[in-house]
């Protein structure tokens, strides 16, 4: 018997159906109180939005669990005191999948100098993701299998038969992975500041290496 030992590879694509975006609030002052004032109550309009998002269905889900509070020396030039400022920041994580919807949430807080859109990141619903997953790792078997056809066939060998798989690429073994592309942001009118976005499709992969016997 000999042994053939081939890669397969899958690629399934679909529109990205989430959007992830994530707002940070910060503020810098002379004392932490104010700086931890104004974070505060800019985060909660921030957090209070995001809930009502949820709750009318634009977005699925949203979290606020991070936050920073901090200080140092400002440097003002050479020969001055250096002065002491603190920093408060916090931010919010809220996945949409209404994008008219975030659209227009993003061309409203950046109107604020307090927060910063710190990116998207555009993802698809578990269902869907496991759907192409599954399609994608038959198609990378499938792969496989017409390249150990073509190796027999070429060396005089018979049909080949699988005597083991292994998930991943030959030397790094990996789970299927969901590539988001790159997103297409387009400014609306003038007078509007809403931003209309829309989400390539998104590439879900399955390699795997697959020993034959013929």
């Amino acid at each position: 018997m000999t042994q053939i030992t081939v890669s397969g590879l899958g690629v399934e694509r679909a529109p990205a159906e989430r959007a992830t975006v994530v707002v940070q609030t910060q503020h810098r002052a002379a004392h932490p109180e104010e700086a931890i004032r104004v974070v505060s109550e800019a985060h909660a309009a921030i957090a209070a939005q995001a809930r009502a998002f949820v709750d009318g269905g634009q977005a699925e889900r949203w979290h606020a669990d991070r936050v920073w509070v901090s200080h140092h020396e400002q440097w003002v030039g050479d020969g001055k005191r250096r002065d002491l400022v603190f920093d408060a920041a916090a931010s919010v994580h809220v996945t949409f999948v209404d994008f008219e919807a975030l659209g227009t949430w993003i061309g409203a807080v950046a109107t604020r100098p307090v927060h910063q859109v710190g990116g998207i990141q555009w993802s698809l619903s578990d269902a869907t993701s496991h759907a192409l997953g599954s399609k994608a790792r038959a198609e990378a078997i499938a792969d496989a299998q017409r390249k150990a056809v073509d190796f027999a066939s070429a060396a005089g060998l018979s049909s080949p038969r699988v005597a083991s798989i292994r998930e991943g690429a030959a030397d790094e073994p990996v789970r299927f992975k969901a590539q988001p592309m790159a997103a297409t942001m387009r400014g609306a009118a003038a007078a509007d500041t809403s931003i209309a976005l829309e989400g390539s499709d998104i590439e879900v992969t399955s390699e795997v290496q697959v020993d034959f016997q013929a």
